[in-house]
């Protein structure tokens, strides 16, 4: 009796564990190059260009933006960003010219 009592918490226990157990958080698809020229004009862009030149050169030699994809450039602008300490306008408008020209 006392066997099949553990037994049997043991497995209330694990079950509850698994239900509690963290669920990984839907992915958002990154934007396609297309999206990202949709929404900003080629000023903007330009303006975006600018502002990549002169932040994130400061600090280390400037990647192409053609060197990466969408995908693998979302994580990095968004570190990098914060580290350059952009607000949210000019880390938006680094973000589009750096998609917008991003490999495919």
């Amino acid at each position: 009796m006392n066997k099949t009592f553990t037994l049997m918490a043991f497995a209330t226990v694990a079950l509850l564990f698994a239900q509690c157990s963290t669920k990984k958080a839907a992915t958002t698809p990154a934007p396609s190059t297309t999206a990202v020229e949709k929404h900003y004009s080629e000023a903007e862009l330009a303006e975006g260009k600018t502002i990549w030149q002169e932040k994130c050169n400061k600090c280390h030699k400037l990647y192409l933006p053609e060197s990466h994809t969408v995908a693998k450039w979302n994580p990095i602008l968004t570190r990098m960003t914060k580290k350059a300490k952009l607000d949210d306008q000019q880390a938006g408008l680094v973000r589009a010219y750096v998609l917008a020209n991003a490999k495919n």
